[in-house]
Parts: C-alpha cells; sequence; structure tokens
C-alpha cells in the first residue's frame, strides 16, 4: 500500500512538472464576461532575466486556441511604442475580448486571433503595464538591447518553466509598430541559439518601424498622393532646395527629405526652421492638423483631442443604444463602422484594469499594486526614457536569413496609416531581398475576404531554400489592423501560422461569417461609477447594445 501511495505521489509530481508552473496562472473566471467563453486563460509573470533569483518579472497573458490548442501552433503578440502594454492588442485588437462603455464588461471580438491559434501577449520592456522591478518599482529605462534580452529570457521561461506543453510546438513571433525592431531582433537572437528550447518558425510585423528614415521619405510621397501638398509646396519638395539625392539622375522617389527635420529621440520628428522644414512640418507632427496619425480616414467627432505619445488621440465617443428604427443605429460621431469603439476602448481598458478586483483575477502581484502604480496602455515615462538603438533592421534580417533556411516572414501594413506607412515598408523588404537574391513574385497578387478584395500581397522566395517573405497590404485599415479590419487580419493570421505557403485568400480554417458565442444571463450593468481619465463622458452601454455591436460586425460592418 505504502509503494502504491508512493507511486502516486511520483506520478502526480512528474504530471506536475510536464504541466508546468504556469497551471498556477490560470485565470479562474475572467471579471465582467457576458459571452459564454470555453477556452482556458493564463496570466501571470515570466522571469525576464537570465538570472534566475532576478527581480524582472514581464507579465503574460495567455488565451488559448478555440480550435485544437494541443496542436494549433503558439503566436507570441508584442505592442509597440515603444512603452505601449500588448494588453491594448489583447483587448483593443485581436484578442477575444473588447472592453465595454461601462469599464467593467466584456464583449466578444468574434475575429479573435486564437481561433486557431494559441496567442501569448508580452508586456514589454519592464516597466510597461504590470511588467516591473521588484527592487525598483518605478523603473522606466530601456534600449533596444535590454528590451531584446528581456524578450528572449521570458519566452525561454515560458517554455522552460510555465508551459512546456508548448515546447513541442513550432511557434510565431508577431506585433505592431516598434516591434518592428522587437521582431527582428528577437528572431535573429533564437535562430542563432541552438540550445532554444523551441522551434521559431518566423514572424508577423503589422505597420513595422523597421527602417527611420525610409519610413519618413515614403511618408512624403504618400502625403502627396493623399491630397496633403499644394502642387507649389510640392514643386518645392521635389526641387534640389529639399530633395537631396545619391543619383542625380534619379527620379523623386528617391529624394532624402530627413535633412530638413530634426529629431530629440529618432522616433518623432518635426520640421526645422526653414522653408522645405516648414512645408513637412505638419506631414511628420500630426497634431499640427489633430489628424489620427493612427488611420488617415478615422475621424472622432465627440469629445476634444487629447495628446497621445505628442500625437492626437482619438477622442472619447458616447455609444448609441439600440432603436428599432434602423436610422438611428446609424453611426454619425465617426468614421468607422464599429459604434467609435476605436474612438474610447483605450481609456476604459484602463478603468478595467486599475480594478483591484479585476487584477486579483488576473493574478497581478500585489507588490505591483504596492507600489502606487497605475495601469495605463501606454507608460509615457518608458516611452520618453527609451533609447532607440538601431534605427535599421537590415542587418538583423542578414542573420536571419543565414541561420534559418526554413522561414517565412509576414509582414502587412493596413495602407491608410500615417505611422508606419506600408510604402516605407515594402521598399525596405525590397532590398532586404535584392541583397540576398530572393526571387519576387511576377505579379503583386490581389488576395480577398468574402469575395471582396481585401489587399495585395507581394512574394518574395530565396533561390536556394524554403524561405519566405510576404509583403501584403490590407485595404482601408490603418495601423492597428486587427481592429480596423478584423475578419481579413484573422484570415490572414491563420493562414500565414498554419501554411508554409500561405494564401491569405483561403477561408477554409476560419468561419469568415463569424457567429458570436451566446450571451451569459446576466443583468443589464447600471451607470459606470468609476471616473474616466481625461474625459467627461459617463454612461454604460447595455448587454443588447453589445449584442448588436457585434451582430454588426458578423453582417459586414466590420470590413466595408
Amino acid at each position: 500500500m505504502a509503494r502504491q501511495t508512493w507511486s502516486i505521489v511520483c506520478l502526480a509530481a512528474l504530471l506536475a512538472v510536464v504541466a508546468g508552473a504556469g497551471e498556477d496562472d490560470l485565470v479562474k473566471k475572467v471579471p465582467g464576461l457576458i459571452f459564454e467563453s470555453h477556452f482556458k486563460v493564463y496570466s501571470g509573470y515570466l522571469n525576464a532575466s537570465g538570472d534566475p533569483g532576478s527581480d524582472r518579472l514581464m507579465h503574460y497573458m495567455l488565451t488559448e486556441s478555440k480550435g485544437d490548442p494541443a496542436n494549433d501552433p503558439l503566436l507570441v503578440w508584442f505592442n509597440g511604442g515603444p512603452g505601449c502594454s500588448s494588453f491594448s492588442g489583447a483587448f483593443e485588437e485581436l484578442g477575444p475580448f473588447y472592453i465595454n462603455k461601462d469599464g467593467e464588461t466584456l464583449f466578444e471580438n468574434v475575429y479573435s486571433w486564437n481561433a486557431r491559434a494559441n496567442v501569448l501577449y508580452l508586456e514589454s520592456p519592464i516597466g510597461v503595464g504590470f511588467s516591473y522591478s521588484q527592487s525598483n518599482p518605478n523603473y522606466y529605462q530601456a534600449d533596444d538591447n535590454q528590451t531584446l534580452y528581456q524578450n528572449y529570457y521570458a519566452i525561454q521561461d515560458f517554455f522552460n518553466r510555465v508551459q512546456p506543453r508548448f515546447a513541442n510546438q513550432t511557434f510565431y513571433l508577431s506585433g505592431e509598430s516598434y516591434a518592428g525592431l522587437y521582431l527582428p531582433m528577437l528572431s535573429a537572437l533564437i535562430t542563432n541559439d541552438t540550445d532554444f528550447p523551441a522551434t521559431l518558425g518566423g514572424f508577423a510585423i503589422g505597420n513595422g518601424f523597421m527602417d527611420v528614415k525610409g519610413l519618413t521619405n515614403s511618408l512624403v510621397l504618400w502625403s502627396n498622393y493623399h491630397g496633403r501638398f499644394s502642387l507649389n509646396d510640392w514643386a518645392t519638395l521635389k526641387s534640389g532646395d529639399c530633395c537631396t539625392k545619391s543619383n542625380p539622375t534619379d527620379d523623386f522617389d528617391s529624394c532624402d527629405w530627413t535633412g530638413n527635420l530634426d529629431s530629440k529621440n529618432g522616433i518623432d520628428y518635426f520640421g526645422k526652421d526653414s522653408k522645405c522644414g516648414k512645408i513637412l512640418n505638419p506631414i511628420v507632427n500630426s497634431s499640427v492638423y489633430n489628424v489620427d496619425p493612427y488611420n488617415f480616414y478615422e475621424d472622432c467627432y465627440n469629445g476634444s483631442f487629447i495628446t497621445y505619445f505628442g500625437k492626437p488621440r482619438r477622442a472619447d465617443y458616447v455609444a448609441r443604444s439600440t432603436e428599432p428604427n434602423t436610422a438611428k443605429l446609424f453611426n454619425r460621431d465617426s468614421t468607422d463602422p464599429f459604434l467609435g469603439y476605436p474612438c474610447w476602448q483605450e481609456d476604459y481598458v484602463a478603468v478595467y484594469f486599475n480594478d483591484p478586483a479585476v487584477q486579483d483575477a488576473y493574478n497581478i502581484n500585489p507588490v505591483w499594486r504596492e507600489n502606487n502604480l497605475t495601469f495605463a496602455d501606454c507608460n509615457m515615462n518608458t516611452y520618453n526614457n527609451y533609447h532607440l538603438t538601431y534605427n535599421n533592421m537590415a542587418p538583423f534580417f542578414d542573420t536571419i536569413i543565414q541561420n534559418a533556411p526554413n522561414f517565412r516572414i509576414l509582414v502587412y501594413n493596413g495602407d491608410v496609416d500615417t505611422v508606419c506607412n506600408f510604402l516605407g515598408d515594402a521598399k525596405f523588404i525590397d532590398g532586404v531581398a535584392k541583397t540576398h537574391d530572393f526571387t519576387p513574385a511576377p505579379s503583386r497578387d490581389v488576395w480577398f475576404f468574402r469575395n471582396a478584395v481585401a489587399g495585395f500581397n507581394q512574394r518574395y522566395t530565396s533561390n536556394d531554400t524554403t524561405f519566405l517573405i510576404d509583403v501584403l497590404t490590407i485595404k482601408g485599415a490603418g495601423h492597428m489592423v486587427p481592429l480596423d479590419r478584423p475578419g481579413p487580419a484573422l484570415q490572414m493570421i491563420t493562414n500565414f501560422v498554419h501554411s508554409a505557403k500561405p494564401d491569405y485568400t483561403d477561408p477554409s480554417l476560419i468561419n469568415p461569417v463569424a457567429q458570436p458565442a451566446p450571451l451569459l444571463n446576466t443583468p443589464t450593468p447600471g451607470p459606470a461609477t468609476t471616473v474616466v481619465p481625461e474625459t467627461t463622458t459617463k454612461g454604460a452601454m447595455s448587454t443588447l447594445s453589445v449584442s448588436i455591436l457585434t451582430l454588426l460586425g458578423v453582417l459586414g460592418y466590420n470590413f466595408l
């Protein structure tokens, strides 16, 4: 009997090792959920240093696949900034939960990326979101190299200690904006490490910050063809007074206008006090005209703009209640089809995660709260103290191509983003492809979502290996592609992680006409009692209003 008991104890210990320490991070109940959910959510901390005794803790959240979590790939997501929490991606873009107007309840994102993937969100670097240093909770210093190693050790800890079950599956990196630096650097380091505990199959960068000078110069070209210059100003910019060329016979596509600009941090630019600089200043400094730099065609008509990294942030919006008259359902307070959701979601995500009960449910370390820290979408202290170390990612792409012959890269861009525009990223990848003698596909192909044009794709392939690079646009999307075009974005990323040669038009892996989960039998929330930072709007969206918002997405309003 004693031997049998001992065997049971040993088996239990073995199963605990296989399961990993992360089972303690299971979120037993997601606060405020108003729909039925049948996948697991984990939230906890990873060691972001190679020292086992390190006190630098990176917060993570894992949403298991709705499909087959045991066999579906792992997708790691980073938001950019630098200094922005990946919870903004999880709760405002690609995650399964969207925040309600009351700051307390969550409705369903019917096109969440965990449809056919396990999605791991990392709040990077230390100091962002719920990630912190125990010995110095107000630690905000960071640069590209420091962030690189924090990300590297955190992911390694995830595979080795927290969720070793995923070490047997190929995983992929993904992210947007400044993650255009994080991902190539991290991929180069991982593919150079033969002892890394899992196999990296590729990465997907959305509207990536990969070549500072190239993005800046291409923004000038993009802006001209979107009506932002007068004919006289455009003639001036093309002249030798403003445009510098390495070869005088080249056309103005090769102009370098950055000599007319200044920057204090290498990330944000402003025009010099010169003729050319004054013409360019409203283009590189979007706060001049209060244009939304993240989506050129997104306007929020209610409320006043507030600054977000020195750029206009989407203003607040009052959600409408359900009306029997369809005309009253039309959204006239913004230029998006989501009842103005992009205009207000940031504030209410912050309200939700600054609730101590919510923090407890997500296993946030009490030490974080005891130091009077506050959750925000983006940490301005981190951003203002961040040091841009590398302004061009080409050397890291070179390393990846050399180290990983069986690898694929997706660079996708919403085509109306002005922060990291599609033209600059396309030119950068074209240069990388030419350097390595990759063969471009004969044509830039159109791809479709539900029989409508979703964008265009240019493919590059290696002549010697199975290495593949796709440069893809999403028509009508801005900087936050999964928010602006959720259906096409899900179809795109699912095909990327599941196929060695993705066909982005293929709808077979997902249901493109997504079906909302049944609503829980919960009472309609009352008026919000929490004061929303930097807004004056009060009130709550009813459960019925939320279901209408979800149904509008299913009916196609979210991609037309």
